[in-house]
């Protein structure tokens, strides 16, 4: 009976540890299967490193066709080490891609090494090899690897991604996601412009230099189309250009700003990058003023009159400002060439370039000055004037007040884009300040100068160093920021305006004028008229000239009458808000300065900034936010600082070496000295500890 017991518990036993597998793995297999459809994934990060931008899962929630990722990849596994955390990182990042496209991003995943097709297929269409070098002890090798990508959307568009080796999440999206907003534009968005080339250093050129660089950037030409809308004739502009840019205007006729007056009156958005003045850089970076005429000969109308009829206040003047912030690179050392820097000599006798003050290259600041009100308001003896720090207090206003996401980017690491001898750009006003706007037109400023700025009309010669060796030059330096600072003491303070933007429904500037004539029109009025020989004898009009050849007969005079008034006539008043915007700077988005073409030289270099501020701006106008998560994201550097970087440029990096030389060796000590003094301290308490113990157990027994 006993046995029988046994044997039926012994059954029961194995039926139920059965059973309890079975369902241990159907539950597994359910994990499993909903972890493969279903991921959650927590960043743990302050500033969510790990995660995607609202940019990258807005396009990949939008797609309405199929977007195949084709990825050719070499096996990991023969990677050379380097590349293998790359590979992580972009299969990490396009196995998310998939999971936020809920089906409709496919990655096909293609080994060029594996088939001659394949990779005769990868090079077809733009996927470059990689020639890496492999070394052991015995030999040395050259390897050919594959990581690159092509975008295909809709089995129509495409974009192809030749290397794809991104170091980290937050730059494998930087590169894929406005690879995707390549692919999904259907129609680029065009713009126009207008651009009056500057004279080269060495004399005029063919052609000069222009504004094309970034117009042609890869990110931005694959977006947007620019075509050029200067016209010699001066012929209105077509009614769908809704965004025309102006890059340094000079010449201006009475047509032309005609044409640009209708153009704003009928709803356009005009976008002008003004400068004062013309300075060409040359040999040494001698800054010597050319001639530059805002309005051309036989003008009627001056330009800034326009402007202001709009609402718009362009002095034409070069501004200064003298705060230090505003000129100083934020890299003193790697980014000194922004602005302006000189080759100098450090204490070990190397060479490098060192920031100087030169207050005519700055930009804006995002700091709200009225916070400084109290330290602007203190004289030379370090008294405040009460009445004085009120003023300022609701004078003085932030660097960067627009919450637009123009300058979001720019807001989070406090600084504008690089200017150079900018100009003033601002609202129209009455006295006493108040902005004096035209009927329902509004307007604001965008981008102001700190209170330290100083207004002069354009000298003829802003080289602050000179043309001898390097101590004349030193001592140039010295008279050049003296001059300024003694100015600077004497005048009151004040904010610059640097970019100013006004919107509504305008009347036209030309309105109760006669519309001005296009050249064919004035051409065609002067073949008309008939020759005179005599000033004293009489014309017959009735009777043609016999010098004059064949006359048109009366049907194709009424055919050329036609063409001269075939142009619309004048819109009075706008039915649709137009919108200018001026920028007060040209020459931080000119070719040869963002090509970095002096870059070697000590600057003027804004390809740091000059980019993304053109692009997001493109992307602002056109009212496109796709980007703005993304392109207002900035990687955050991590690494442990032991000591303070020296900023200052007679600065000795050998005693910035022996500290940290002494704190990384501190710390070190410090890395083995606690713990070992812990484990002691531990032992000794578990040591005294048990012999209490002991000691209470003895005298129990006795």
């Amino acid at each position: 009976m006993a046995t029988r017991n046994t044997l039926a518990t012994a059954r029961g036993s194995t039926l139920t540890v059965t059973v309890h597998v079975v369902l241990l793995l159907h539950v597994l297999g359910q994990i499993v299967y909903l972890a493969s459809r279903y991921r959650v994934r927590v960043d743990l990060t302050s500033d969510q490193l790990w995660s995607s931008t609202d940019s990258t899962r807005q396009l990949l929630g939008r797609l309405e066709k199929r977007l195949v990722i084709e990825a050719y990849f070499s096996p990991k596994e023969k990677l050379p080490v380097l590349y293998r955390e790359t590979r992580a990182w972009a299969d990490n990042f396009l196995d998310e891609m998939v999971q936020l496209g809920r089906g409709n991003v496919v990655v096909q995943r293609l080994d060029p090494n594996s088939d001659k097709a394949i990779a005769d297929k990868a090079g077809r269409v733009g996927v470059k090899p990689l020639e890496l070098r492999s070394q052991t002890s015995t030999s040395l090798s050259l390897d050919r690897h594959w990581q690159g990508l092509r975008l295909l959307y809709g089995g129509g568009k495409q974009k192809v991604i030749a290397t794809f080796t991104p170091g980290s999440s937050f730059l494998a999206e930087a590169v894929l996601t406005p690879a995707v907003k390549e692919v999904l534009t259907a129609q680029k968005r065009k713009f126009g412009y207008m651009e009056w080339p500057v004279t080269a250093a060495g004399g005029p050129q063919q052609g000069g230099i222009g504004w094309n660089t970034l117009r042609t950037l890869d990110g931005i030409a694959n977006r947007y189309e620019f075509q050029n809308f200067k016209d010699e004739d001066g012929a209105l502009l077509p009614a769908d250009l809704e965004t025309l840019f102006l890059y340094r205007p000079k010449d201006l006729t009475d047509r032309l700003k005609y044409v640009l007056d209708q153009f704003v009156v009928k709803g356009g958005t005009l976008v002008a990058f003004v400068d004062a003045a013309e300075y060409l850089i040359g040999p040494q970076r001698t800054f010597s003023r050319v001639p530059m005429v805002l309005d051309a000969a036989g003008s009627q109308q001056k330009f800034t009159d326009q402007l202001l009829h709009y609402g718009l206040d362009w002095k034409v003047k070069v501004l200064a400002d003298m705060a230090q912030r505003a000129h100083s690179p934020a890299d003193p050392f790697g980014g000194a060439n922004e602005y302006f820097a000189v080759l100098q000599q450090n204490s070990l006798g190397r060479a490098q370039h060192v920031g100087v003050p030169y207050p005519y290259f700055f930009h804006a600041i995002a700091d709200d000055w009225s916070k400084v009100a109290d330290e602007l308001a203190k004289n030379n003896r370090g008294e405040l004037d009460q009445a004085l720090a009120a003023q300022y207090r609701k004078q003085f206003v932030s660097g960067m007040p627009s919450d637009e996401f123009l300058f979001k980017a720019f807001k989070q690491v406090g600084r504008g884009p690089g200017f150079y001898w900018p100009t003033w750009v601002g609202l129209r006003q009455r006295a006493g300040g108040v902005a004096d706007l035209p009927p329902e037109v509004e307007g604001r400023v965008l981008l102001w100068s700190s209170p330290a700025v100083l207004v002069e009309d354009p000298p003829q010669s802003l080289n602050p160093l000179g043309l001898g060796d390097n101590l004349q030059k030193a001592a140039e330096m010295q008279k050049f920021s003296s001059k300024l600072r003694e100015r600077l003491a004497a005048e009151p303070r004040q904010q610059a305006p640097l970019m100013v933007e006004v919107k509504g429904r305008f009347s036209s500037f030309f309105a109760g004028h006669d519309r001005p004539k296009r050249k064919s029109e004035i051409a065609e009025e002067q073949a008309k008229k008939p020759k005179v020989d005599d000033p004293a004898t009489p014309v017959d009009e009735s009777k043609p000239n016999p010098d004059d050849g064949p006359q048109p007969d009366a049907g194709q005079q009424k055919t050329d009458a036609a063409a001269v008034v075939a142009e619309a006539a004048m819109v009075t008043r706008g039915e649709e808000p137009g919108r200018v915007l001026l920028v007060g700077d040209s020459d931080f988005l000119r070719d040869d300065v963002v090509g970095g073409q002096y870059a070697k030289a000590g600057g003027p270099f804004s390809g740091i900034t000059a980019a993304p501020f053109f692009a997001q701006m493109l992307d602002w106008l056109a009212e496109d936010r796709d980007l703005v998560d993304l392109q207002s994201r900035r990687a955050v550097d991590r690494s442990l600082k032991f000591v303070e970087t020296a900023t200052a440029s007679n600065a000795d990096p050998r005693l910035a070496e022996q500290a940290l030389r002494s704190k990384t060796t501190w710390l070190r000590m410090l890395n083995v000295v606690v713990p070992g003094t812990l484990m002691a301290a531990l032992g000794l308490l578990v040591f005294l500890f048990r012999r209490a113990q002991k000691r209470t157990f003895l005298s129990s027994l006795s």
